[in-house]
């Protein structure tokens, strides 16, 4: 399965919409463990933002299963994180 969240904005109001999406579509396991870890990453990484900032999130990230036949309990993930200030962002 993938998963995608972004949201652009001021830190308080791209928190609370990227919490939303986290909590929409679980993943299976461990996938949903990683998604759900990335979730307080960025919430952490977000709240220390000052206020007034703007900002960019974009998270994703994938598993899979190399081979079903040999071993169907084991998993791939692939995960990106980009959390970038916006300077100079105008309203």
């Amino acid at each position: 399965m993938s998963w995608t969240v972004a949201a652009i904005g001021k830190p308080a109001a791209v928190a609370a919409k990227l919490a939303a999406d986290f909590a929409k579509n679980p993943c299976s396991e461990p996938e949903e463990t990683i998604r759900q870890a990335v979730a307080g990453i960025v919430a952490t990484s977000l709240a220390a933002f000052p206020p007034n900032y703007a900002v960019r999130v974009e998270a994703s990230g994938s598993q899979s299963c190399p081979d079903f036949s040999k071993a169907p309990n084991e998993k791939t993930n692939q995960l990106s994180v980009t959390i970038l200030p916006l300077w100079g962002f105008v309203e």
